[in-house]
């Protein structure tokens, strides 16, 4: 099938003048971690200027009885719709530089033909480097450093090597699939993956999204500003401190974090050998009938989904 018809330009937007150097991708996957996409989605969209200037003819793509919309029932009327969307918007960053958004949810369908299309979209904007974003429940404790890992399409296009303890077999993504075909292609693409404690991944956890914005500037992206986040994080860090039934459970995990990226005196460090395999059995934990909640659709909606209802729907 052809893949040009599957994304169009708005009707008001000329594609000949838009050009920028950065394209950040937020679509959901398994799972949105402390709603870090959402967080990173709303924050831009609200803080610098941008405009929607293309979109994905989502009703060919999604699975709407597998993934179900929300709609309000009122009394006696229907409102509220939520309409899932996968869109490009082109925002100008606090230097007055243009890049690119794409949000919404992980497409159901025709994984192959979206890839080709969003290649087609990567080559007309000029797009120099592809960023994507995106976050899991990992066993890491809230009061150290927020980890960012990357992969590539190119592990030499990473500028911070902070990768991933091992090798680990996992049922793709669509971002996954996109980073294969973007870099097959000639593209740069970096994937960055922010490690959300996993006791707070239920939660929206700004910290997560701070990570991310961060991570995204040390991989040549656009330098962002972080200050309303910052705003929202103070009262859930406080809140998360103040929560004594935590500390027994954090001060394990400091340990355990700390042997993994620290060596001294009398200090044992793990082998990766003996990191990638924790990583890994916690991984695997993550099957259809336990799968992390709190996935939801893009912008204005949702950046996740609720593959769980999909016993085909892909992880990450």
């Amino acid at each position: 099938m052809d893949p040009t018809t599957l994304f169009t330009y708005e009707r008001h937007v000329d594609s000949r003048s838009l050009h920028g150097r950065t394209l950040l991708v937020t679509l959901g996957a398994f799972s949105d971690a402390g709603s870090a996409q959402d967080l990173l989605d709303d924050h831009l969209l609200n803080t610098l200027s941008s405009r929607v200037v293309g979109r994905l003819d989502l009703d060919q793509v999604y699975d709407y009885a597998g993934r179900r919309p929300e709609v309000t029932l009122e009394l006696d009327h229907f409102d509220g719709y939520e309409k899932p969307e996968i869109l490009l918007h082109e925002v100008t960053d606090p230097d007055g530089e243009a890049f690119f958004l794409l949000t919404g949810p992980e497409p159901s369908f025709q994984w192959e033909r979206v890839a080709s299309a969003l290649r087609i979209v990567v080559d007309q904007l000029g797009i120099e480097r592809t960023l994507m974003a995106q976050s899991f429940p990992a066993p890491v404790p809230h009061t150290r450093e927020l980890p960012v890992t990357r992969f590539a399409g190119d592990p030499d296009s990473i500028e911070v090597r902070r990768t991933m303890p091992g090798t680990f077999r996992l049922r793709a993504p669509f971002t996954a699939l996109l980073t294969i075909r973007l870099a097959e292609s000639g593209h740069e693409v970096v994937g960055l993956v922010a490690h959300v404690p996993q006791y707070l991944h239920e939660m929206s956890y700004p910290d997560a999204a701070i990570a991310l914005l961060s991570a995204v500037g040390e991989e040549k992206g656009p330098r962002l500003p972080v200050d309303a986040l910052e705003a929202q994080a103070i009262p859930i860090r406080e809140t998360v401190a103040a929560q004594e039934q935590l500390q027994e459970m954090v001060a394990g995990l400091e340990h355990q974090y700390d042997r993994m990226i620290t060596s001294g005196a009398g200090t044992e460090v793990p082998r990766a050998e003996d990191i990638a395999a924790e990583v890994e059995q916690y991984l695997a934990g993550f099957t259809e009938d336990d799968a992390p909640p709190g996935d939801d659709g893009p912008h204005g909606g949702s950046t996740g989904d609720d593959s769980d209802d999909d016993p085909d729907a892909p992880e990450s």
